[in-house]
């Protein structure tokens, strides 16, 4: 007989944040299904659609197994599907494209952490339907002509170690050619805040509440600010600019999310960047890149902070599963 233990906490943490953000994305992409007027892109919404649905029932499955309480996340309440479009199609196929990317590294990356045997299975499967999503996407989007490629370099002509220590570049002054890697990083992290300001700036047209509108308007222009300071590097090291990743925002002010559901997205776009940039700090080796990233990175979590301040005043964000209060049990009869 298979036996399975009782989940640990890291299975727990991976499981409840997998559905929060599949019942999420899978709202958005509903939206996203009922406006499209691409036929070639219908299969990859609806695949995305199944995706996110897969991952919302396993994980109710091996909860309701457990004897834990199933998370609230994302319904019906959460989307508006009579709501117009507010997006275009082709950036329908970006966001997918993006989503698709974010769920492969996150379903590979928390296997580290669990133990079970049929979570092990379950986040195997998520990875894989995940990136079959991510290369469908990215082959309707290379058809289309539309996939946005990060700038050539020239060939490299010998392989060599660094010979002085002026390849680290101090903060100011003259720089060495950016690596590869670092100009692979740079344009990822520009991609991720195009993604994330042309959304948030149709949040900001569409949201109910004053505030959540406010913020919004405040987090596309950090988006924005944050895209000129990587192009400005590009410009600087005369690599040639990619093209845009813009796409074009309708006139709608009906909103197809609930503002509780742009605020949680949001927040993740939030963390995404903060991995981003974290992972961009390690492997950049120019000072000055660094600096970049690290004065970025403060921006987005005072921004990350604001967010979460203002989601707790509404009873907006929902509370992880915690270890139990021994304190608070010491003290009931007090």
């Amino acid at each position: 007989m298979e036996h399975n233990p009782e989940l640990i906490s890291s299975e727990v943490a991976a499981l409840w944040s997998a559905f929060m953000q599949n019942s999420m994305a899978y709202c958005i992409v509903q939206h996203f299904a009922k406006v499209n007027e691409d036929e070639d892109s219908t299969d990859i919404i609806q695949s995305a659609m199944k995706n996110c649905n897969f991952v919302v029932n396993e994980v109710k499955q091996i909860f309701e197994k457990e004897n834990h309480a199933i998370p609230i996340g994302f319904t019906q309440e959460d989307v508006n599907l009579n709501a117009g479009r507010l997006y275009s199609d082709l950036f329908t196929l970006r966001y997918i494209k993006y989503m698709a990317a974010t769920g492969t590294v996150a379903a590979a990356a928390l296997l580290e952490v669990q133990a079970r045997k049929d979570v092990r299975g379950f986040f195997t499967k998520t990875s894989e339907m995940f990136m079959k999503l991510y290369n469908d996407t990215c082959d309707l989007l290379l058809k289309k002509g539309a996939f946005v490629r990060s700038p050539t370099i020239a060939p490299m002509e010998k392989a060599e170690y660094i010979q002085s220590e002026s390849f680290l570049s101090g903060l100011i002054g003259k720089h060495r050619p950016l690596t590869a890697i670092e100009l692979a990083h740079i344009c990822k992290n520009t991609e991720t805040n195009s993604i994330g300001r042309t959304f948030i700036s149709g949040f900001s047209q569409t949201a109910k509440s004053p505030e959540v509108r406010k913020y919004m308007e405040r987090g596309a222009e950090i988006a924005a600010k944050h895209e000129t300071v990587f192009r400005q590097i590009l410009v600087e090291d005369e690599v040639p600019l990619p093209s845009t990743w813009d796409s074009n925002i309708s006139q709608s002010v009906d909103s197809p999310f609930s503002d509780k559901l742009m605020m949680l997205h949001t927040l993740s776009l939030n963390e995404i960047s903060v991995a981003g940039y974290g992972a961009a700090i390690g492997a950049s080796l120019r000072k000055d890149i660094g600096g970049h990233y690290t004065r970025l990175v403060a921006e987005i979590l005072q921004y990350a902070h604001d967010g979460t301040q203002l989601m707790i005043e509404n009873r907006w964000l929902e509370q992880p599963p915690q270890n139990v209060d021994r304190e608070a049990l010491r003290n009931r009869s007090l």
